[in-house]
């Protein structure tokens, strides 16, 4: 017979192994942030466009049902105070968005900001992570116009670059620039 000291035990242990997990789990988990900002006084140089199925093997963000990719409150954003520095000098801020996911070399998350047009927004990255030895960011953002006749005007930057963890990097290209922050949840 099991005598009620050998069950509080147990539960114990369990309640100790099941803590360590969540903590392990944590630790490997990342918060992105990420800014994206135009100069508005300038034309986006045309490059490529998105495909219309941009998206259709990425976690969409804020579309996703898994428990470890979630979009972070504005609360928790580290680069605010950046984003806002390149307001006040005349470059405007497209997207701003934060999130947490997990340490996996094979999650692509797909973010974009504004209203669609025939499958495409006005702003869109993928981004994955990956990690052989050093942490590297795979990146490619659009932002998107379009003309007065319906034709899609597009600027793309695609970037694969090493990072280090809690330092915002930037990235640009033409009229477009990148703010990115990766750090350990």
């Amino acid at each position: 017979m099991i005598s009620l000291r050998s069950l509080q035990l147990l539960a114990l242990l369990t309640l100790c192994g099941w803590m360590g997990l969540a903590q392990a789990q944590s630790q490997n988990n990342y918060q992105v942030e990420l800014v994206i900002f135009s100069q508005p006084s300038a034309q986006l140089t045309p490059g490529t466009a998105p495909s219309y199925g941009w998206a259709d093997q990425a976690t969409k963000l804020g579309e996703t049902t898994r428990s470890d990719v979630r979009i972070l409150d504005s609360s928790r954003h580290r680069l605010s105070s950046d984003a806002g520095k390149l307001s006040a000098q005349g470059y405007k801020v497209v997207l701003h968005q934060a999130w947490t996911q997990p340490d996996d070399n094979n999650l692509v998350i797909a973010v974009h900001e504004g209203q669609e047009m025939d499958g495409v927004y006005p702003v869109q990255a993928l981004i994955s992570l990956g990690r052989e030895r050093l942490l590297e960011v795979d990146i490619t953002a659009w932002i998107n116009n379009q003309t007065q006749e319906r034709e899609l005007v597009s600027e793309r930057i695609k970037q694969i670059r090493r990072l280090r963890l809690n330092e915002t990097h930037y990235l640009d290209h033409q009229s477009m620039g990148m703010l990115i922050r990766i750090s350990r949840n």
